[in-house]
């Protein structure tokens, strides 16, 4: 997952929710509206946490990634409890990390996790969802099915939150985030609200009601902070919601959350390196025949050229045993994605060094400049 990235990206961790982020964005844009633009080099990355009640305390519950760019905006949910190295080389989880050793240490762990520089971080807490709510007004949101809410211990809060389109409160938005919905995944009710809160702090700002100013622990200016706010509020800037595939993989008798690597990579490359910043036409692929199927590679540069890709060259691979369709990288990894979205099958994304002396072998062929290196293999149908 390396490589350099082509979006400014933002980190943080959110008890419970995107919209705490957002809800800090706003504060931090209406307390200083004239920072309108990004840094110079058009690059960084912050870690975003906020703290909120755990079972050992006070921590970060959850932890995502806001990524923006001229053309849209991506936002990618990391697992607080997602597995990392710490600076002895011990798996943590990532929360307590933070916690433990330091927010810049949980950044840098977190920038070996998806293989992204992650420079500074802010910190602030759930409840400043609630005030922000009520200085911008309620929160409208179009629920699709009931949602059972917990309640506190008290007795008191909302104990449902009926289907249809509601007025809330940020006490009842993160009651409706935190509840369980038959028609409803937890990453479906973050973004409803999440869009929910931009829409009220939009509203609110256009009526002249800016919200009060909160005191951030933060190692980022202001200016960046703001540049984030007026990114995620353009309202000719789409919105991605995404989450970071995991899987718990159990160790010694441990069980632990882990990164799904392959997933993970593209993921990354597509969303926070900013897949839709390229398009097929700035893509070249040299396509070979790997199958020995008659007019496979023909077939597949015809295909390719159809939907954009620029293909310089076609011939035969080094043999014609190749059971699986192989996707050589050559220049940027989000590249390689685009072409295996594009293909009618399924294919392997590899490096050179990963390939070896198969590569080897077809890299004479292979003109100066190529992307990518499509290996046709058994079972890849272009049509006739």
């Amino acid at each position: 997952m390396r490589g350099s990235p082509v979006r400014k990206t933002i980190f943080y961790g959110a008890a419970g929710a995107i919209l705490c982020a957002v809800a800090l964005l706003v504060w931090v844009f209406a307390a200083t509206p004239e920072h309108t633009r990004w840094s110079a080099d058009g690059f960084g990355t912050l870690l975003w946490v906020i703290e909120g009640k755990t079972p050992d305390g006070v921590g970060a519950t959850s932890m995502g990634i806001v990524s923006l760019s001229s053309t849209g905006n991506a936002v990618v949910f990391v697992p607080s409890d997602v597995s990392v190295k710490d600076r002895d080389g011990r798996l943590v989880q990532l929360g307590d990390l933070g916690a433990g050793d330091g927010w810049p240490a949980c950044c840098a762990s977190l920038g070996v996790l998806l293989g992204i520089p992650v420079d500074g971080f802010v910190i602030a807490t759930s409840n400043d969802v609630v005030s922000l709510c009520a200085d911008v007004g309620p929160v409208e949101i179009d629920v699709p099915a009931v949602v059972t809410c917990r309640g506190s211990s008290a007795g008191d809060g909302p104990t449902v939150i009926d289907r249809g389109k509601q007025s809330l409160s940020g006490d009842e938005v993160l009651a409706y985030v935190g509840g369980t919905s038959g028609k409803e995944t937890l990453i479906q009710r973050e973004e409803r609200a999440l869009r929910g809160i931009l829409a009220a702090a939009q509203r609110a700002a256009a009526a002249g009601q800016l919200p009060r100013q909160i005191h951030l622990r933060s190692s980022a200016g202001d200016s960046q902070l703001a540049a984030v706010w007026n990114a995620l509020a353009r309202k000719d800037a789409p919105l991605t919601v995404k989450e970071l595939p995991t899987t718990v993989v159990v160790r010694d008798g441990v069980a632990r959350r882990a990164a799904m690597v392959v997933e993970a990579d593209k993921l990354v490359a597509s969303t926070v390196r900013a897949k839709d910043l390229l398009t097929s036409d700035d893509i070249s692929v040299a396509v070979f025949n790997g199958s020995g199927a008659r007019l496979a590679a023909t077939r597949a540069a015809q295909y390719l050229q159809a939907r954009g890709f620029r293909v310089p060259r076609v011939g035969n691979a080094d043999s014609f045993t190749y059971t699986t369709t192989v996707i050589i990288r050559l220049t940027d990894e989000a590249k390689a994605w685009i072409l295996r979205d594009a293909l009618p099958g399924a294919a392997k994304v590899v490096t050179p060094a990963e390939f070896g002396a198969g590569y080897e072998s077809l890299r004479p062929m292979v003109p100066l400049g190529t992307d990518l290196v499509l290996v046709v293999g058994d079972g890849m149908e272009f049509g006739s």
